[in-house]
């Protein structure tokens, strides 16, 4: 029985093969053959054009013997040198890689590093080096002592990167920064309680000196610190600390402006100052339903006492509700206006206060019940909105007056299009004049106004039309002499203004 079932079994098997033999077959056939695939990049080009930077950011000579290096994650580094053409050239394996570039004199140009991916294709990069310069000076304290570890900051009169270092045991700093025009400032060591100061003497920077570092070191930036005391405390509304809030001081020493401390997330604010007397005068932020308040608790800056911070001393502050001048800012054809500021104050000044419009032109002014007020508008930059004050005048003398009683008052403002001027005054050394003004009018009246800012760049927007423009210098450094001149604004304009020297 056995051997019978052998041999069933054994021609079962012979019967099953063809059709085993048959499925193999046919699954071969429909199987398809695999599609090649592309050869990966083994080798890929990175040309590098290196050339000085201008003052403009704008290429300059190509800057041959610079050393470039690219080096990958890993740390792998490769260098060569620029050709006289400036260019320099890598076969690379496909990455990313940092590029550190270096010019022909390391000590002469600033270093530019940058990530680089060379994955998909050759790849092709421009790098512009500026000129490297160094501001170089001492800090003292007003007795003579060398001030360690304070930090002193170049700050560019045209672009946002300021650059800082620390003093040493004896005081001394080198800042290393590309070729510009800078103002500097120095701030005492943390815990000290030296005053700030700007490089000239100054508490702002707008007075502050300007050096000329486009073409060679700075030397001899040197500050002598005053020893200060600090106002500090807290602002409240309604018993509750408010965050943002403005506490500012004027010293009665000198004309100079104010100098405005915030208050933090818990309400509180600190002032360091030199010993003195000081108007002080608190704002609330403009979200909060609040009047500001002189010292001592009074609403009126002609009611102000001085206050006495000859040491350390605590202040707190609560500030008093008060009226609302509210209202919406509209444009000729009715459409909302945000980011205007709307101005209140009376017309013998006694503390201006400018608050934003909304994206639905909503404004909200809180201040003194029971006076009259001159309300003005400043649009936004660029927008081609005119400057001006309610309704339509061009000066305060010529403003309609609005009177605030203890309920809200609604004035709904239109704002004009008109013609944008912009443009610079410098000196012929091609410095800045910070703080100068431009008046756009005729002899018998001015239609607009404006002011420089830290770079010496002024934007007015004036009614079209031709204008008498009157140039006038800053009262800092006081040796610039101002011009006349006639403008056709009849369309955009721009003009750069040259104030010649006194005493060149």
């Amino acid at each position: 029985m056995t051997l019978l079932r052998l041999r069933r079994s054994g021609a079962a098997l012979v019967r099953l093969l063809p059709f085993l033999l048959a499925g193999c077959v046919a699954s071969q056939a429909t199987t398809p053959s695999p599609t090649p695939t592309a050869a990966p990049i083994s080798q890929l080009t990175l040309r590098v054009l290196v050339t000085s930077l201008t003052d403009l950011d704008a290429s300059g000579p190509p800057l041959a013997g610079a050393r470039v290096c690219a080096a990958t994650p890993r740390g792998d580094e490769r260098c060569t040198e620029a050709a006289k053409d400036g260019t320099a050239t890598f076969t690379l394996a496909p990455t990313t890689y940092l590029l550190r570039v270096e010019g022909p004199d390391a000590t002469h140009w600033m270093t530019d590093e940058r990530v680089i991916d060379v994955t998909g294709a050759d790849t092709a990069v421009w790098v512009g080096l500026p000129a490297r310069v160094r501001i170089t000076g001492v800090v003292k304290s007003d007795k003579g002592a060398a001030v360690a570890r304070a930090q002193a900051c170049a700050h560019p009169i045209t672009r946002v990167d300021i650059v800082c270092a620390r003093a040493d045991a004896d005081g001394k700093y080198t800042i290393e920064t590309r070729a510009d025009l800078y103002r500097v400032d120095v701030d005492g060591p943390p815990g000290a309680k030296l005053v700030p100061q700007w490089a000239g003497g100054s508490a702002f920077e707008d007075n502050a000196i300007v050096f000329d570092g486009r073409t060679s070191d700075v030397a001899n930036v040197d500050f002598e610190l005053t020893p200060g005391v600090v106002l500090r405390g807290t602002v409240r509304v309604a018993g509750a600390t408010i965050e943002d809030a403005q506490v500012c001081l004027s010293t009665l020493a000198a004309p100079v402006g104010w100098q405005c401390e915030r208050t933090d997330k818990h309400g509180a604010y600190a002032a360091l100052r030199v010993p003195g007397d000081y108007w002080v005068w608190s704002l609330p932020p403009d979200r909060v339903r609040a009047v500001g308040l002189w010292y001592d608790r009074v609403l009126g800056g002609v009611d102000a006492t001085a206050f006495d911070l000859s040491s350390d001393a605590t202040l707190d502050i609560t500030l008093p509700s008060g009226p609302q001048i509210t209202g919406r800012v509209v444009n000729e054809a009715g459409e909302a206006v945000s980011d205007v500021l709307v101005c209140v104050d009376t017309a013998f000044t006694s503390g201006r206060i400018c608050r934003p419009s909304g994206f639905d032109g909503r404004y909200a002014v809180t201040t003194r019940a029971g006076l009259t007020y001159i309300l003005s508008v400043i649009p936004p930059a660029g927008s081609g909105y005119v400057a001006e004050y309610w309704d339509h005048k061009h000066n305060w003398t010529e403003a309609d007056g609005v009177r605030l009683g203890t309920a809200d008052t609604q004035v709904d403002l239109v704002l004009r299009r008109g013609v944008i001027v912009r443009g610079t005054i410098k000196d012929r050394r091609g410095l800045p004049a910070v703080s100068a003004t431009i008046n756009f009018g005729d002899p018998r009246a001015v239609e607009a106004a404006a002011a420089t800012d830290g770079a010496g760049t002024f934007e007015v927007v004036v009614p079209s039309g031709k204008y008498h423009v009157d140039v006038f210098p800053p009262r800092f450094p006081g040796n610039l002499v101002g011009r006349e001149m006639e403008i056709d604004a009849t369309g955009a304009v721009e003009i750069d203004i040259v104030l010649e020297d006194i005493a060149p």
